[in-house]
């Protein structure tokens, strides 16, 4: 099942994660460029324990237990303030300005380990998140977050954001953009009390009629997956992000802390 949660090439993802410049730590601000901000939108799926059984797909996008703490301990030691997801929109509309090197921190799916293991460290840390949940998934087994689970996130300063209610290929013919946008946004608002102004993209997948969707239904801001870690107004609806995987290096360099690869760096040239 989770393996089949992602559509995007990882191969891609790495390479678009790999192009960000390294940071300097001359300015106090956010870091700018013409109408675009530099600020890394973390994508986590499950995180769990690494075991036997897994697919080589699902062990990449799988963040072991381990070295999610690692990158949130690395986060905090090299002083990554972690924002709200709804700062960041606030930054690119112009509102407020951001600290320089913060990063924003999103789950997505609502996978109940993401609650076992992740929310502790979060909670230690005193992090925010972003949980992109589908809401057709949620209580409905034991792989996946009940709403109790989410309140007692919510309680905790954590935001709860819409996913669509069944995960699909949302550009595919027949799937109702009404039942999948606007229905995802009313489970949440009816079980949690707050309707969710957060929208992130099934498998990233998303064209200017789904946007316009998303806008129409009451959103503020939506997800995509992957294209890095810049982002300005113009792409609300088509927010790039980094995925997080067990890579500490390219989470690094994600954060603008290391160099980007380069051609002649990989090939020893």
């Amino acid at each position: 099942m989770r393996a089949s949660l992602l559509a995007v090439p990882l191969a891609a993802v790495y390479t678009l994660i790999c192009g960000c410049s390294a940071r300097s730590s001359a300015s106090s601000m956010s870091a700018r460029s013409g109408d675009s901000t530099l600020v890394p939108i973390l994508v986590y799926h499950s995180v769990a324990r690494h075991h036997a059984s897994q697919t080589g797909e699902q062990r990449e996008l799988d963040v072991d237990t381990g070295v999610f703490r690692e990158q949130m301990n690395y986060l905090a030691n090299n002083n990554h303030p972690v924002v709200a997801f709804s700062d960041l929109i606030d930054e690119l509309e112009g509102h407020r300005e951001l600290p320089a090197v913060a990063v924003v921190i999103t789950f997505d799916d609502g996978w109940q380990d993401q609650y076992e293991f992740a929310f502790p460290i979060l909670q230690q840390r005193h992090f925010t998140a972003t949980f992109f949940i589908y809401t057709n998934a949620i209580g409905n087994g034991p792989g996946f977050m009940t709403w109790d689970e989410l309140r007692q996130l919510q309680q905790a300063g954590m935001t709860i954001a819409a996913h669509s209610r069944t995960h699909p290929i949302m550009t595919k013919p027949g799937v109702s953009l009404t039942n999948e946008i606007d229905s995802s946004r009313a489970d949440i608002a009816r079980n949690l009390g707050v309707a969710p102004d957060l929208f992130a993209y099934p498998y990233g997948v998303w064209d200017t009629r789904i946007a316009a969707q998303v806008q129409a239904a009451g959103f503020r801001a939506a997800r995509a997956l992957g294209g890095g870690a810049w982002n300005g107004a113009a792409n609300l609806f088509a927010l790039r992000s980094v995925l997080a995987t067990d890579d500490m290096p390219v989470f690094e360099r994600a954060l603008a802390d290391r160099p980007p690869v380069t051609v002649s760096s990989r090939t020893g040239r």
